[in-house]
């Protein structure tokens, strides 16, 4: 019971694994977790250690543009001092000041009026006493605050004078100066000082000196005000427009951080901007994540666009692989750009081999699909260069025309000039637009330009390791199996020479044909070519080849049927052992479909006294043509078989021959699972009808000459010859002619059109 259950399983698990869509999910999976490991790879910045006050140990350069916000900041705060506070008036203060000189004086003389004659009168009073006394009636601060040696000088008879001249000097220039001055409580000091020089250099006495200063000491005040909330706004506002319009920046490709630099907090803060900064916080989920969801939704484009504009291509697990190959080896190679070249890898990523590959191999369509999502792609590794997108696009897309049905290695290298070129305009346009200088341009064109040409020289050399690891042909290919020193066709001409001719001339009609209903002419002529070397394993059974006796006058329609019928199998045996690419391979087995092989299968009939004959053992195995080059060399097997067989050959008889054929195929069946329309077999019919109205020409019949008795010897030898050829001609047509009076008539072209050494057996 274990041992079933086992088996069951394993059954099982077998059934899902070569299931289609579970490959087809396999290859889409596997191929979108490698290029999403590399590009969250690339895209995701490398992350430095770094400790503050000491060397980095890193040489860091940016991988974008970024500001280097502190520096802005300090640099700015620096600036801001130079600003002059918003300063305000204050009117009162100067009238202030020029009526406190005025009291002063005033004070002071009246004081000097009272106070000389008392002290002169009683010597016991002292000066002190009576100024307290006064100032209690008549407050004089400036008087009172004064060192005592400066008042009692100030009270000398003999100081008049000098009072006189400091009041003038005061009263009439210097405070009224004052008065045009801005004083503020910061500046009052440096103003005194000021007026003070004005002092010792206009009176000599150093005790009116020092009263002048005592004085404008006790007078003078700030007649202007800072507006601290409006000097706080200016100041704001200036800096924030500094810090606009003089950023420091930190430019891409820059080197910022060198080796031997000390680590200072602003670059802590650009680092950590960057992104680059190693904190351990771990894996940048929501980056990753991010970057799963943008590839996720570009296969699901993908394969959305394959499975319902290529449904070939999606049922192909081959050219699914082949797909999936070129986009990650594309990744791959713009990664190590990326890794060993960060400065210049958006001008130096060979992006252009899936595009040339992809053009070659499969179609033009698929190719520009897949150069389009490959560049949407790897633009995560390139964020912020528009260059590379642009040029992606447009030199990739060029490359899928350029590329496709190219058939001479020389057009695929002109290929990689011309996408090297228009890469150099694409560069020098974007230069333009980036406003970058020639220098850089000039050096940016040039990576481009080679860009161009080495992806094309790769993608060369990259075809046979293509067309070995998934049995896949190129018109390159193609052409090598079509020269006639092919081991596989330098073998049929010498065994089967007459396999040979007519394979050649199936070649000219399919290839006509197939070009006419905008196929692949170069896989149909091929396959054409090698669709009968099945028959090198028995060549006389077949009447091309034969030149006496007919076997098949020995053996039974049925052992005929099975020696006729299985020449398709060992085509494929022989094509296997060559190595002839699959698309041949098919060709060789479906070129007869399961059609029936009726002159043996009447002959049984006629012969089989009283025996029921079954018609499916008188069958091809099939399978039926799956491709229009399939069913074209089918047709055009059969039609050159029957044309050959005509008495007649003119162009109506020939016409209408080659479209009977087609009609009883396609009633037949045969081509049910080839995508041919009515108007595609119209233009095969005419293709065929081409070929062979120019094959079967009419010529000009020359007279007989007569013989003379002149003719040398020789000439009579000759003459014999071609009389005794004739007859041999004339016998043999009679005697197919006499054959195929035992064919009923209505079925004689279908007879014909089996198989072309089945047509002719009946001789």
């Amino acid at each position: 019971m274990k041992s079933a259950k086992k088996k069951k399983d394993r059954k099982t698990f077998g059934q899902v694994f070569y299931n289609d869509n579970f490959q087809r999910v396999t290859i889409g999976v596997l191929s979108l977790l490698a290029v999403f490991i590399m590009i969250a790879n690339g895209a995701a910045p490398k992350r430095y250690k770094l400790n503050m006050g000491a060397p980095s140990g890193f040489d860091i350069n940016a991988p974008r543009d970024i500001e280097n916000t502190i520096k802005t900041e300090e640099l700015a705060v620096e600036r801001v001092e130079e600003v002059p506070p918003v300063i305000r008036e204050l009117e009162a203060a100067n009238t202030r000041m020029l009526s406190s000189v005025y009291d002063f004086f005033d004070t002071l003389d009246a004081l000097r009026t009272k106070l000389i004659p008392i002290l002169e009168a009683d010597p016991e009073q002292t000066l002190e006493s009576l100024l307290i006394a006064e100032n209690q009636i008549t407050p004089v601060p400036v008087l009172m605050s004064m060192p005592q040696e400066l008042k009692a000088y100030l009270f000398r008879l003999e100081a008049a004078s000098e009072i006189s001249v400091l009041k003038q000097l005061l009263v009439r220039d210097i405070v009224p100066q004052l008065s045009a001055t801005t004083i503020t409580q910061s500046n009052i000091t440096q103003v005194i000082k000021g007026c003070q020089l004005r002092i010792e250099n206009t009176i000599p006495s150093l005790q009116m000196q020092q009263a002048g200063l005592e004085i404008l000491s006790g007078v003078v005040e700030p007649n202007s005000m800072v507006d601290e909330a409006a000097t706080a706004k200016q100041k704001n506002a200036f800096l924030e427009a500094y810090k606009l319009e003089n950023p420091v920046m930190i430019y891409q490709g820059e080197r910022f951080i060198r080796k031997e630099d000390i680590i200072t907090p602003d670059i802590i803060d650009v680092v950590r901007k960057l992104g680059i900064l190693d904190e351990k916080t771990g894996p940048d989920y929501l980056f990753l994540a991010s970057v799963f969801l943008l590839l996720v939704m570009l296969w699901f484009i993908l394969a959305m666009f394959i499975r319902t504009f290529a449904p070939k291509v999606y049922q192909s697990r081959n050219e699914l692989l082949f797909i999936a190959s070129t986009i990650v080896l594309t990744v791959f190679l713009a990664l190590m750009a990326r890794e060993f070249i960060p400065e210049y890898a958006p001008f130096i990523t060979i992006c252009f081999i899936a595009p040339v590959l992809l053009a070659i191999f499969i179609n033009i369509q698929l190719s520009v699909v897949v150069n389009l999502i490959l560049t949407i792609s790897l633009s995560l590794l390139f964020p912020d260069n528009l260059t590379f997108v642009f040029m992606s696009v447009i030199s990739g897309t060029f490359a899928a025309f350029l590329s496709a049905n190219a058939n001479q290695r020389r057009r695929i290298s002109l290929t990689g000039l011309i996408i090297g070129t228009v890469n150099v305009f694409i560069v020098a346009c974007m230069g333009v637009i980036e406003k970058k200088d020639w220098v850089t341009i000039l050096k940016q064109g040039g990576l481009c330009f080679l860009n161009g040409v080495l992806s094309v020289i790769i993608a060369i050399g990259l075809l046979p390791i293509f067309e070995s690891l998934f049995n896949m042909v190129t018109p390159l290919k193609l052409l090598e199996l079509a020269d006639p020193n092919h081991p596989l066709l330098k073998r049929l001409l010498m065994e089967a020479p007459g396999t040979y001719h007519h394979s050649l001339m199936v070649g000219n009609l399919a290839e006509v044909s197939v070009r006419s209903i905008g196929g692949n002419s170069l896989v149909a002529r091929v396959g054409a070519y090698f669709h009968d070397v099945g028959k090198l394993k028995r060549p006389g059974f077949f009447k091309e080849n034969q030149m006496s006796e007919n076997p098949h006058d020995r053996i039974t329609p049925n052992l005929s049927t099975l020696v006729i019928t299985s020449h398709t199998k060992d085509g494929e045996e022989l094509a296997i052992k060559y190595k002839l690419p699959k698309v041949i391979r098919d060709i060789i087995v479906q070129h007869h479909g399961n059609t029936l092989v009726a002159f043996f299968y009447h002959k049984a009939c006629q012969g089989g006294k009283g025996t029921e004959v079954k018609e499916n053992n008188f069958r091809y195995e099939g399978p039926k043509p799956q491709t229009r080059e399939a069913a074209v060399v089918l047709l055009a097997d059969s039609v050159e078989a029957a044309v050959r067989s005509m008495q007649e050959k003119t162009k109506g008889k020939i016409e209408g021959l080659i479209r009977k054929i087609i009609k009883d195929k396609l009633d037949d069946g045969q081509l049910d699972h080839c995508d041919l329309t009515l108007k595609d077999l119209n233009d095969i019919a005419n293709g065929f009808l081409t070929v062979l109205s120019g094959f079967f020409h009419e010529r000009t019949e020359y007279p007989e000459l007569e013989k003379k008795s002149s003719l040398s010897e020789l000439d009579s030898q000759v003459y014999t010859i071609g009389q005794a050829e004739k007859k041999e001609i004339r016998n043999e047509d009679n005697h197919t002619k006499q054959a195929e009076e035992k064919v009923p008539s209505d079925e004689t072209a279908q007879a014909a059109s089996d198989d072309d050494s089945a047509n002719r057996i009946e001789d």
